[in-house]
């Protein structure tokens, strides 16, 4: 279990406004060397880190962001006050290249594309906005580009052949699972841990894939998992599980 890699969903989620900078900078105290994030794309093309198209759930705003212009979505706390109260009242929605800038040599990254963002504009679209952020940063080698939309992930393969993709999966066979890794080219794959099976386990192996998995917030769920030779896992809670690797449960 030494070597499973530990992922920051949306930093250390449990504990700090998810998808934000005080959740990263949380995530990294605890020592996770790989985090995930969400984005979205307001109106004016900004890429924003943010999971919901909406700001209703994890903000005090209301609105779709995908018709907001920047300053407007800056506007409003993203301190998720129905979890946190007035705590984190100072939060605002990043962007990614400021994310990008504060994790820069200290973490890698995985940048997940909803498909609710994704759009018929292949030319300035999120992706193609998304990996001008990362190569404006310079961290080609330090992100990969998540997507459940096999379209997505086509148009980061083309337009950035040079930055990692991983497919996600929610339910789906395991052929599918191999035939989508194929065809975005991508050497890992992210399904939902009720999808895991000795099956996936020993196609994926032989494919050459790498597995990772989420959402484990429960370290009692670790032994399970270890014979599915695990790449990594994301999680909520991720000073929990990176404590209970380090001690050997």
């Amino acid at each position: 279990m030494t070597a499973l890699l530990v992922i920051a969903h949306r930093g250390d989620s449990a504990h700090r406004p998810e998808n934000t900078l005080a959740s990263f900078a949380s995530a990294l105290e605890l020592g996770a060397g790989l985090l995930e994030l969400d984005i979205q794309m307001t109106r004016d093309g900004t890429v924003i880190v943010l999971h919901d198209p909406t700001l209703e759930r994890t903000t005090t705003g209301r609105g779709d962001v995908r018709e907001m212009d920047l300053r407007s979505v800056r506007a409003v706390s993203a301190g998720y006050p129905s979890r946190f109260g007035d705590a984190y009242a100072g939060e605002r929605v990043p962007t990614l290249p400021e994310v990008l800038g504060f994790v820069r040599d200290r973490a890698r990254l995985m940048v997940e594309i909803k498909p609710d963002s994704v759009t018929d504009d292949a030319a300035s679209g999120i992706e193609a906005r998304a990996v001008e952020a990362v190569r404006r940063a310079g961290m080609e080698s330090e992100v990969a580009f998540l997507s459940f939309s096999r379209r997505a992930l086509l148009r980061c393969r083309d337009l950035a052949p040079e930055i990692a993709r991983g497919h996600l999966f929610y339910r789906a066979e395991t052929g599918e699972v191999l035939a989508g890794a194929r065809e975005v080219q991508s050497d890992l794959v992210m399904p939902e841990k009720g999808m895991l099976s000795d099956e996936l386990r020993d196609r994926a192996r032989e494919a050459g894939l790498k597995v990772a998995t989420w959402v484990v917030d429960d370290p009692a769920e670790l032994p399970a998992l270890a014979r599915f030779e695990l790449y990594g896992i994301g999680s909520n809670r991720p000073g929990i599980l990176l404590d209970a690797i380090r001690e050997g449960v």
